[in-house]
């Protein structure tokens, strides 16, 4: 019976229904900074009220989930890229990891255009897939061409 529980526990139906924390999603990112490309594909993402959001490479680990939480910055880990976009006065500002494991937002983008499905500044370019403009904007046909 112990050999059933930990088989279930280890399950990939299993794993994928509990990785993400509340409010998480899986979706398809594209995160490029100064030409390199850290997120291609599929992502996990969070949108919040007023359309912020933030999105997170495939492998990334979250607290209480994949590691203990210690409730403080101290125990924070990554091991993904990820980028917020949020909304700065009348338009979009950003920021994200400058390496795999940083817990803090090293780079900062200021004046961030949407286009499309992509937030797009000097350097920078943040877009999270169709599911977020349908989220957003309540669409209910279109594709983003990255």
């Amino acid at each position: 019976m112990a050999a059933l529980a930990i088989a279930f526990s280890l399950s990939p139906s299993h794993a994928a229904q509990h990785r993400l924390p509340s409010g998480y999603k899986w979706g398809r990112c594209l995160l490029v900074v100064h030409g390199e490309t850290r997120i291609s594909g599929k992502c996990s993402y969070q949108i919040e009220q007023g359309g912020d959001f933030n999105i997170q490479g495939p492998k990334q680990v979250f607290a209480g989930i994949d590691y203990p939480d210690t409730h403080s910055g101290a125990g924070e880990m990554s091991k993904d890229y990820w980028a917020v976009v949020y909304k700065d006065g009348d338009s979009w500002a950003g920021y994200s990891s400058a390496d795999i494991e940083a817990t803090h937002g090293e780079e900062r983008w200021e004046e961030l255009r949407r286009e499309g499905a992509c937030y797009v500044g000097k350097d920078v370019k943040v877009c999270l897939g169709v599911d977020r403009l349908k989220a957003i904007a309540g669409l209910n046909s279109g594709r983003s061409n990255w």
